[in-house]
């Protein structure tokens, strides 16, 4: 009866105060990791693409950035943000542009790697056919080497993207009114029913995750990403496992479709 309860304060866990006031609750959150994924990209692809640099003066400064930021906790990463940021700039820094500053900065360190990764997935050899057709560095990365690591990249991306919207949670400390925080505001309001607006923060959270991943294995089956299994949750890869089943005589896929196995590829 609490839960339903809290349907009441349902505008307010999605949209915080707006219209009446600035926008909040579960709106700001996504407002926050679209910012912070779309601003991040393309910092954290030249990121990870100048850490594959022989020069120590490009490979260097990235590796350090990278390795810094990736080590540092990012609700610390927050903090600094928050209190140096105004210091640096006079004060004209907003508590949200904070938040989304420092969410841009730990996100690109995360996709400079999973750039780097994607990009030394693909075979050498890959590079030199296309060289030796005539086509130029540039060329060969946009139209061989690129779409190749892109389809690798996707399960990296899509993985990060649903952490980073779980970590804009974090942002509540220094005072963003978004999900957790509109929460915090209503269980403080009726401490009996702290339990229930915990829920309903769980289940917000929990809808837009699942919507992103559902979208993503959509995205994943359209750029042919994987091979049948990405199509087919329910098949088996046996060979992988370190007890395998062992088969009988005379099964094969007619009795068990979902079931696939080194030898029946």
């Amino acid at each position: 009866m609490d839960l339903i309860e809290q349907f009441a304060n349902i505008n307010f866990y999605l949209f915080g105060s707006y219209p009446k006031g600035d926008i909040g609750g579960l709106l700001l959150n996504i407002i926050m990791a679209f910012l912070a994924i779309s601003l991040s990209f393309v910092f954290g692809a030249l990121l990870g693409y100048s850490r594959l640099s022989c020069r120590p003066y490009v490979k260097f400064p990235c590796i350090a950035y990278i390795e810094i930021i990736r080590s540092t906790p990012l609700i610390m990463l927050i903090f600094w943000f928050y209190f140096f940021l105004p210091y640096m700039f006079g004060g004209n820094i907003t508590v949200f542009w904070s938040a989304v500053i420092s969410l841009c900065a730990y996100a690109a360190a995360y996709q400079a790697e999973i750039v780097r990764a994607g990009i030394l997935a693909v075979p050498k050899g890959q590079l030199e056919a296309a060289l030796s057709t005539g086509m130029s560095r540039y060329r060969s990365m946009r139209h061989v080497i690129l779409p190749q690591a892109f389809k690798m990249m996707v399960p990296s991306f899509v993985s990060f993207f649903v952490s980073l919207f779980k970590d804009t949670s974090i942002t509540y400390i220094i005072g963003v009114i978004e999900l957790t925080q509109t929460g915090i505001i209503i269980s403080q309001r009726n401490p009996d029913k702290m339990y229930a607006a915990y829920l309903s923060m769980a289940i917000g959270f929990w809808v837009v995750c699942f919507s992103m991943s559902h979208l993503a294995r959509m995205l994943e089956k359209k750029i042919g990403v994987f091979d049948l299994e990405s199509i087919r949750p329910e098949a088996c890869r046996d060979e992988f496992m370190l007890l395998p089943k062992k088969k009988k005589m005379g099964e094969g896929l007619e009795e068990n479709p979902a079931c696939f196995t080194a030898e029946d590829k």
